[in-house]
């Protein structure tokens, strides 16, 4: 692991401080967790932007798709 040091408010320290005693984690466990959790919300949240973004672009060249798509789908699968 690599050693980081951060600043704190004071409020949120003494919350940090609070949910370490009654949970028996340290407060860098904490933090760790918490910075895994909202950079992976992030980079899901990035990865369902790009999917919509990408909706409505491509055509199939299928005239039916809408109505027959569950036998198209059969026909690749």
């Amino acid at each position: 692991m690599i050693r980081a040091q951060i600043q704190l408010k004071e409020a949120m320290y003494e919350k940090l401080k609070n949910q370490s005693k009654q949970s028996g984690k340290s407060i860098s466990d904490i933090v760790r967790r918490s910075l895994d959790e909202t950079l992976h919300k992030q980079s899901m949240e990035q990865k369902w932007a790009r999917a919509l973004q990408s909706a409505g672009k491509f055509e199939s060249g299928l005239k039916d798709l809408a109505e027959k798509h569950d036998d198209h789908l059969g026909d690749r699968w």
